[in-house]
């Protein structure tokens, strides 16, 4: 049970690295940009919500599992807010881009790219902590 978080983590920073690399292409692409497109608002909200499905899990599987850390005193713990804080905000302005577009269009990606460099840190501090 003590590894079901760092599995599930790992899992959704594989798809968060995809879902990345799509939104990476579709910048660039000049074939296949409306595939992309689609493919990348079809899976972001999947990666998002398993991002904090996962931030939820770390945070349980700390309280009821790990008695040797403090749920909120990790480096991991404040990465993983910090992850999600920017995916939320790049949830939110996807939803502004497919009404109006505007500075949402200007934003999301830089959203978007620093939570995979913090995803990378996350994983990083995530492998410090683990049992």
């Amino acid at each position: 049970m003590t590894y079901v978080h760092p599995i599930a983590g790992t899992a959704t920073l594989l798809l968060l690295g995809y879902v990345a690399s799509l939104g990476f292409r579709l910048r660039t692409a000049r074939r296949g940009r409306a595939a992309l497109a689609a493919r990348h608002a079809r899976l972001a909200p999947l990666a998002y919500g398993a991002v904090l499905a996962s931030w939820a899990l770390g945070i349980g599987s700390t309280l009821w599992l790990r008695q040797d850390l403090d749920a909120a005193a990790t480096l991991h713990f404040r990465t993983g807010c910090a992850m999600a804080l920017l995916l939320t905000g790049s949830a939110l302005t996807a939803r502004s881009m497919r009404r109006a577009g505007g500075a949402a269009r200007d934003i999301h990606p830089w959203l978007g790219a620093v939570a995979v460099l913090l995803a990378a840190a996350h994983a990083v501090t995530g492998l410090r902590i683990m049992p």
